[in-house]
C-alpha cells in the first residue's frame, strides 16, 4: 500500500500545480487588484503622521528605511497607506476637488472618481477618475489612459465601457443613479464601437 501512495501523491500535486502561464499575471489585469502591486517595495513609501494616526491628524510619507519623503503635515488626510506612483490624499489647497491622486511632487494628477465609498476600483487594468467634471479612464500606474471627457462612464467589461457625453443624476436619497439617451461603448483606447 506504501508502494502506492507516493507515486499517486506525485501524480496528483503535478496535475494540480499551476503552470507558469497560469500563475503569470499582467498588473491591473484583474478586477480587485491592489494598485500596489504595481511597483516594487524598495520604491514604496508609506503614510506617516507626527506620532498618531487619529482623525484631524496631517499626514506625508516616508520610504520603507524611515526616510522622509513627503513631511508629516503635507496633507489633511492620506487614503493610501501605501504610495507607489501616486497615492490618493485630501488637503484644504486642492479646494473641494475631496479625493484626489498626487505624484510624488505633491502635484495633483487627477479626481478620485468614488464608487463605493472611496476610489473606483480597477476592472480589466482600469479605473475611472475625474478632472474639470468630466470622467476618463488612467492604468495601475496612474496614467491616463482615456482622457476625462464623459459626463457619465461604467467600468469595463469584457473590453468596453458604456458612456455617454451628456447625462442625468438621479438621486434616490443614499444611492445616485444615471440616465441619458445617448449610452455608447469604448474600447479600452477610447475608440467608439460600431455595433
Amino acid at each position: 500500500m506504501k508502494h502506492l501512495f507516493f507515486p499517486l501523491l506525485l501524480i496528483t500535486t503535478a496535475c494540480t500545480t499551476p503552470t507558469a502561464e497560469e500563475t503569470e499575471k499582467t498588473p491591473g489585469s484583474e478586477a480587485g487588484e491592489n494598485y500596489a502591486d504595481i511597483i516594487p517595495a524598495k520604491d514604496t513609501l508609506y503614510c506617516t503622521s507626527n506620532g498618531s494616526f487619529e482623525y484631524g491628524e496631517s499626514y506625508g510619507y516616508t520610504s520603507k528605511a524611515g526616510d522622509t519623503i513627503i513631511p508629516s503635515g503635507t496633507f489633511s488626510n492620506c487614503f493610501s497607506d501605501i504610495f507607489t506612483t501616486f497615492a490618493y490624499v485630501s488637503d484644504e489647497r486642492f479646494g473641494d476637488k475631496g479625493i484626489v491622486a498626487v505624484n510624488r511632487n505633491k502635484e495633483l494628477i487627477f479626481e478620485a472618481y468614488i464608487f463605493d465609498n472611496g476610489p473606483d476600483y480597477i476592472n480589466e487594468g482600469l479605473f475611472r477618475i475625474r478632472r474639470n467634471g468630466k470622467i476618463g479612464y488612467a492604468d495601475p500606474t496612474g496614467r491616463v489612459i482615456i482622457p476625462t471627457k464623459y459626463s457619465c462612464a461604467d467600468p469595463f467589461e469584457n473590453g468596453k465601457a458604456r458612456v455617454a457625453l451628456d447625462c442625468e443624476l438621479i438621486s434616490d436619497g443614499e444611492h445616485t443613479a444615471v440616465k441619458s439617451a445617448h449610452w455608447f461603448y469604448i474600447d479600452k483606447t477610447g475608440k467608439k464601437i460600431i455595433p
